[in-house]
């Protein structure tokens, strides 16, 4: 690859993971003779936006010889992440060789439009020939827990924890709802030397990037990102849930001028709460451990689950 092209399959994996799809588009355009990586770049950066259809139409697009495993796993997750699930099927099932990503990204895409029959039914025909895979039963996992079915959470959390030890258990008790078991068992845990993952959040603003994570008061402007906080919260009808990605947009909205766009990313998923929440505030651009979430004026561009 020259050096030309890997600066350009650099910028629109760049343009793709900082949400600013038109502009890693201009980059694709640019490119005269795009190859494996390139198209796979944009086909992902349409994934992580939301933008299922242009990422199949560019699919389609790509001449078949420059498919790769990573060209399947980027094309499923965008279907994933649009609920397109019956194109999905048949990507996948025209994939000639299938490895321990392509099936999590299949199951994935199973899980969030909640065809849980399917993905377990994948996961054991998976597992006759080859070792338990733990994201598969994490993408399970996720989807019982967006569609609060607490039986499936707990038969999933029975499963991996027959398959994989060391799992923290408060991981069961919150996916099925059980906040205040999972609060019981964390405090347990704290005591021990089972760490859990912090949630962190960074944002940007006049020049300034500031970290947060939960509770924090770190800050030099706390009191009034709290005052801000609480502010936010009333008007949205909320119960006590200081997760980062809140402090973030409280500090965001203290500035002035107030950021005409917001840009928060993360270290972990974003809460279901959080979600709904931010949903009511317009041109956010939150990036998660799995995704981009666009929200603008109420609501969700794009498809967001």
């Amino acid at each position: 690859m020259s050096t030309d092209l890997k600066i350009q399959s650099a910028l629109v994996h760049m343009w793709g993971k900082a949400g600013c799809v038109n502009q890693a588009k201009q980059v694709f355009q640019q490119i005269n003779r795009p190859n494996s990586v390139t198209y796979t770049a944009m086909i992902n950066a349409y994934g992580l936006n939301g933008m299922g259809h242009d990422a199949l139409e560019l699919y389609y697009q790509m001449p078949s010889e420059m498919i790769v495993e990573k060209t399947y796993v980027c094309i499923l997750n965008a279907c994933s992440h649009s609920g397109l699930v019956e194109e999905a099927r048949s990507i996948f099932s025209k994939i000639p060789k299938k490895d321990e990503w392509i099936y999590t990204a299949m199951i994935d895409c199973l899980c969030r439009s909640f065809i849980f029959d399917e993905a377990k039914q994948l996961i054991e025909n998976y597992e006759n020939n080859h070792r338990p895979c733990l994201p598969m039963y994490k993408a399970l996992l996720s989807g019982a827990r967006n569609r609060t079915d607490v039986l499936l959470a707990r038969q999933t959390i029975h499963r991996i924890q027959q398959l994989f030890r060391g799992m923290d258990k408060s991981l069961v008790s919150a996916s099925a709802g059980e906040l205040e078991e999972a609060l019981q068992i964390r405090s347990k845990l704290s005591g021990t030397r089972v760490k859990k993952k912090m949630g962190l959040s960074w944002t940007e603003a006049n020049g300034e990037i500031v970290e947060f994570h939960a509770q924090d008061r770190s800050h030099a402007q706390t009191q009034e990102i709290y005052d801000e906080l609480q502010r936010i919260e009333h008007e949205l009808i909320e119960h006590g849930h200081n997760h980062s990605e809140r402090l973030a947009l409280a500090f965001n909205f203290i500035q002035r001028p107030i950021p005409s766009q917001i840009q928060i990313v993360e270290n972990l998923r974003i809460c279901g709460d959080c979600h709904r929440a931010i949903k009511l505030i317009s041109q956010i651009l939150i990036r998660d451990a799995n995704r981009i979430h666009h929200f603008s004026h109420g609501i969700v561009l794009y498809f967001s689950n």
